[in-house]
C-alpha cells in the first residue's frame, strides 16, 4: 500500500520534527485491516477556546490502495473540553460528530493530505472550520511522519483473520 507518493521536493513539516516524533511514538495508533486498509487513530489534546482542556480522537480510514476512505473526530472519553468551546453549545459530542469530519481528505493520499494547504487558522478549539483544519493538518503530518520514520516505533494492531 502507498502511503505516500515519491517526490523530489516534499515541503516542510509545519509541525516541529520533535512533536511530530513525540507524536507519533506517543499518540498515535495504527491497525492494519483484513482488506489491506490501515485505521490511523491520534488521541489530540490541547485547550479549548474557553482555555477548558481537550482531548479528542481523530480517526483515519486508509484503503488498501492507501487512499483516505474517511476521516473523522469525536471526543476522548477522558475529555472534560468538548462541551465547553463556544460553537458546541454544550454538545461536544455531537458537535464533533456534525463538523469534525475531514471529508476535503477523502480520496487523497496520507502525503497530499499532510502538505497541501490547508488554509488553517491555529487555535485549541474546533469552532471554526478553519481551527478544524488546523487539527486536522497537523494530525495528517502526524501521520505521515510516523508513517515515512522506519525507526519509529508506533502501536501497531492487526484485525487480518
Amino acid at each position: 500500500m502507498a502511503v505516500f507518493s515519491a517526490t523530489s521536493q516534499r515541503p516542510a513539516y509545519a509541525v516541529p520534527e520533535k512533536a511530530l516524533r513525540r507524536w507519533a511514538t506517543q499518540r498515535l495508533r495504527r491497525a492494519h485491516r483484513a482488506d489491506g486498509g490501515v485505521d490511523y487513530v491520534f488521541l489530540l489534546s490541547g485547550s479549548t477556546c474557553n482555555n477548558v482542556p481537550i482531548e479528542a480522537v481523530m480517526t483515519v480510514r486508509l484503503d488498501a490502495a492507501g487512499r483516505i476512505e474517511a476521516a473523522s473526530s469525536r471526543s476522548a472519553r477522558s475529555d472534560i473540553g468538548c462541551d465547553a468551546m463556544c460553537a458546541a453549545e454544550r454538545s461536544g459530542a455531537k458537535f464533533l460528530s456534525d463538523m469534525g469530519t475531514c471529508d476535503e481528505a477523502v480520496g487523497l493520499t496520507l502525503d497530499e493530505a499532510a502538505f497541501r494547504d490547508w488554509s488553517e487558522e491555529p487555535s485549541g478549539c474546533f469552532c471554526t472550520a478553519g481551527n478544524r483544519r488546523h487539527k486536522w493538518r497537523n494530525v495528517f503530518q502526524a501521520w505521515h511522519y510516523a508513517a515515512t520514520h522506519s525507526d519509529l516505533s508506533t502501536q501497531t494492531t492487526s484485525t487480518r483473520g
